[in-house]
C-alpha cells in the first residue's frame, strides 16, 4: 500500500513539475535581474559620489536627518556608516585635547588615519601614547601617530626610552621608522652617551644651534645618515658652517652638506666669504663648481653696480632722483621689483635713460618695465619706432604679445587712415 502511495505521488510531481516550475523561475529570472540593476546602479553612484573627508561626514550624521516621508526615494548614504566610528575618535579627541575644527581636520584627513580609524586598536594606542606622556602637539604634527600597530609601538618606546631621554616627545619622528631601524639607530646613539656632554647627539645639535629638540628629530628623521657619522666630521663641519654665519634653520634643511670632508666645506664656505655673499647656504658646499662660480660671479657683479650703495633701493633712488623714501614707494607698486637683481635693473635703465630716451617719471608710473625683458623692450620700442610711433607710456611694452599686436595693428591702421 505504501509502495503504491509513493508511485502515484512521483507521477503527479512529474506531471506538475513543469507547469509549476516555470512561475518560480520567472520570478527568479526577475529579482535576479532586479537585484542586478540594483547593485550596479548603487556602484555607479559610489563611484560618482565625490570623497568626503571624516570630519564633515560626521557631522553630516549627527545634524537632524529629514524625515523619510518627504521623499518616495530615500538615497544610501554610506558615510553614515563610517560616521558613526569616526565620530567616536572625533570625541575623543575633541575631550581629552580640546582640538579646533582645522587641527581635527589635520588629523582625520591624514591618510594613515583614515586607513585605519575603524580599528579598536586606535583608542589603544592613543591611550598607551598619552600615558608616556606624548603632547597635543605631536598628534596634531603627526598624526600617523594614531595608525602605529601596539605592540610594535610598546617596543619602539622602549628603546627611545633607554637613551635616557628628556622628553618623549623630542622623540616621536622616530616612531615611524621599523624596529629592526629604530634598534640600530639607538644603539649608535648610545655609544656616544659617554663621550658627548649632552649624552645625545640631538641634544647636542639643539643645544649648538639654538633650536629646540621638536624641531631638530624633525629634520634629523628624514636624514638619519647625521646621527650615524662619524661624530668628530659632524662636529667640525657644524662648526664650519655656524664660523661662516649658515643660519640654523638653512643647516636643518639641507643635511647633504655633511657628507662632504671638513676640508672641502670650508673651502667652499671660504670661497662664499671672499665673494661677499650676503646669505652663505649650504647648498653652496654640494652644488657642482660652474653653478658655484655662476653664483659667486653675480654676487661680485652686484657689488660692482651697486658701488657706494647698500641697497637696491638706494640705488634705483640715485638713478632716479627720487628721495629712497619716495623709491621705495614706487618699488612697493609691483613688489616683483624687489626680487630682481641690480645687474638688470642697471642694463634697463642704461636702456630706456640713455637710448631710448625715456623720462624718470615715465619710468616710476611703470616700475614693472624694471622686471620685463630688456630684449623684448628693445625690440617693440625699435618696431614701434620704425612705424613713427612713440608710446606716451612704458605699459605698452609690458603687455602680452597678442595686446601689443592688437597695439601695433591699431596704430598701422591709424596711420593709413591719415
Amino acid at each position: 500500500m505504501l509502495r503504491n502511495l509513493l508511485r502515484s505521488f512521483e507521477i503527479a510531481l512529474r506531471l506538475h513539475t513543469p507547469t509549476a516550475i516555470a512561475p518560480v523561475l520567472a520570478t527568479a529570472a526577475t529579482v535576479g535581474c532586479s537585484r542586478r540593476t540594483l547593485f550596479t546602479q548603487y556602484e555607479f553612484e559610489s563611484k560618482a559620489r565625490p570623497n568626503k573627508s571624516l570630519l564633515t561626514a560626521t557631522a553630516a550624521t549627527t545634524a537632524s536627518p529629514g524625515s523619510e516621508a518627504d521623499n518616495d526615494y530615500v538615497p544610501y548614504c554610506p558615510e553614515q556608516e563610517t560616521g558613526t566610528k569616526a565620530s567616536v575618535l572625533i570625541d575623543i579627541l575633541r575631550e581629552r585635547f580640546r582640538l579646533t575644527d582645522a587641527e581635527l581636520q589635520r588629523i582625520m584627513g591624514d591618510e594613515s588615519v583614515h586607513r585605519c580609524y575603524r580599528s579598536r586598536s586606535v583608542i589603544m594606542t592613543l591611550d598607551l601614547l598619552e600615558l608616556e606622556g606624548v603632547s597635543k602637539r605631536s598628534f596634531v604634527e603627526y598624526p600617523w601617530l594614531l595608525s602605529l600597530e601596539n605592540k610594535r609601538l610598546q617596543l619602539k618606546l622602549q628603546l627611545i626610552k633607554s637613551m635616557n631621554i628628556r622628553d618623549i616627545n623630542h622623540f616621536v619622528p622616530f616612531l615611524r621608522l621599523t624596529v629592526p631601524r629604530l634598534r640600530k639607530l639607538v644603539g649608535a646613539l648610545n655609544t656616544e652617551m659617554k663621550t658627548i656632554p649632552q649624552q645625545n647627539r640631538v641634544y647636542y645639535i639643539s643645544e649648538t644651534l639654538q633650536v629646540s629638540p621638536e624641531i631638530v628629530t624633525k629634520y634629523l628623521c628624514k636624514r638619519l645618515f647625521i646621527l650615524e657619522m662619524p661624530f668628530e666630521m659632524f662636529e667640525k663641519n657644524l662648526q664650519h658652517m655656524i664660523d661662516y654665519n649658515v643660519s640654523p634653520i638653512n643647516i636643518l634643511k639641507d643635511l647633504w652638506a655633511f657628507r662632504y670632508t671638513p676640508r672641502s666645506v670650508q673651502l667652499r664656505l671660504e670661497r662664499a666669504k671672499r665673494a661677499k655673499k650676503d646669505k652663505i647656504m649650504p647648498w653652496m658646499v654640494r652644488c657642482p663648481e660652474p653653478i658655484l662660480q655662476r653664483s659667486l660671479k653675480l654676487s661680485v657683479d652686484e657689488l660692482q653696480v651697486l658701488g657706494p650703495h647698500s641697497s637696491v633701493v638706494e640705488y634705483l633712488s640715485h638713478r632716479l632722483g627720487f628721495s629712497v623714501s619716495e623709491t621705495k614707494v614706487i618699488m612697493d607698486r609691483h613688489p616683483q621689483v624687489h626680487t630682481v637683481r641690480v645687474t638688470k635693473i642697471k642694463e634697463v635703465l642704461d636702456y630706456l635713460l640713455d637710448e631710448a630716451k625715456f623720462t624718470r617719471f615715465e619710468i616710476a608710473q611703470v616700475p614693472r618695465i624694471l622686471c620685463h625683458s630688456l630684449k623684448t623692450s628693445q625690440a617693440r620700442v625699435e618696431e614701434l619706432k620704425s612705424h613713427g610711433c612713440r608710446p606716451s607710456s612704458l605699459v605698452i611694452l609690458c603687455r602680452s604679445r597678442r595686446e601689443y599686436e592688437k597695439f601695433l595693428q591699431s596704430w598701422k591702421s591709424q596711420v593709413r587712415s591719415v
